[in-house]
């Protein structure tokens, strides 16, 4: 059995269509369960859930509210309640492809020396696209794609959080998501993704593959293509990341420093290029949200 949990707050909007899309799935209902973890939500979720839960009744679905504000609080309440021997973590925000839970149950169970999982997450703008959209700060809306090929993800990358599946013994070895880490209520921290799966590179058996058909989809509301929104999502990478370092010590501090350093060279590079291009909003974004990052990195900015 595989669980797919969602951790929410604050979502009801987007509830009923990544429920629906679970409704649909190819896999059959009996080798999956939906854990939905309430993060103290101030909303209605409970009964969005419940009603789905009666229309559903072929489908194992477990409702728990966990009061301790925090998306890792509520991953690692998943976890817990967990009841699959793999699990995969569904936004609150997002909707699955049809074959998705029927795509990473069948590679977990062909191949047992995978330890984690990660695919697509591809973005379903609600509006326009904005201006200042391009291909390296898309990653700010949800998207990752690494291709149309299978492949090992190195030390040098990880899947997103809005696609990663587990074999739950993974757990046992590293531990559960750190909860100093990622975002708590309409909070934009982060770093709690690349920060496990760090942790899982430092066993060799653990092998984390992508796969490039278990797609997700993440919804992009107006809302989130604002420079404010732009802004606070910076800062509070920045600031995880901070967070992150100081507790892996002095070496990767001064590491994550020089990686931020030539990433404002890059970011300089990419603003010419884009300006010459007669496209300057691409640029100035680019700029900005190196600006916002380093500014969360380098202070104690929330």
């Amino acid at each position: 059995m595989i669980t797919a949990t969602i951790s929410t707050y604050n979502r009801e909007r987007y509830l009923p269509g990544v429920l629906a899309s679970l409704a649909r799935q190819t896999l059959k209902h009996s080798l999956f369960e939906i854990v939905l973890v309430d993060n103290n939500s101030p909303g209605n979720a409970k009964e969005i859930f419940e009603k789905f839960a009666a229309e559903h009744s072929s489908i194992s679905c477990r409702y728990y509210l966990e009061t301790n504000q925090g998306l890792s609080f509520g991953r690692n309440r998943g976890i817990k309640e967990a009841k699959g021997k793999y699990i995969t973590f569904i936004d609150d925000d997002a909707f699955l492809a049809d074959d998705y839970l029927e795509k990473i149950y069948t590679y977990f169970e062909k191949n047992n020396s995978v330890a984690a999982i990660g695919s697509k997450i591809l973005l379903h703008y609600e509006s326009i696209i904005p201006a200042w959209e391009n291909k390296y700060l898309n990653s700010l809306l949800g998207y990752f794609n690494l291709g149309d090929s299978e492949k090992i993800f190195t030390k040098s990358d990880y899947p997103r959080g809005s696609n990663m599946s587990f074999r739950m013994s993974v757990f046992e070895k590293v531990g559960l998501f750190n909860v100093e880490l990622g975002r708590i209520g309409s909070g934009l921290g982060g770093s709690e993704e690349k920060d496990i799966f760090k942790r899982i590179y430092n066993f060799p058996d653990l092998k984390v593959v992508y796969i490039p058909d278990a797609v997700v989809y993440h919804c992009v509301p107006v809302e989130r293509t604002t420079t404010e929104f732009i802004k606070k999502q910076a800062l509070g990478t920045g600031s995880s990341e901070r967070i992150r370092v100081k507790r892996e010590g002095f070496g990767s501090t001064l590491k994550r420093y020089a990686i931020e350093f030539f990433k404002w060279g890059a970011s300089f590079i990419l603003y010419f290029r884009y300006l010459f291009a007669g496209k300057p909003a691409k640029g100035k974004m680019i700029v900005k949200f190196r600006c916002w990052v380093s500014k969360g990195l380098f202070s104690n900015t929330k």
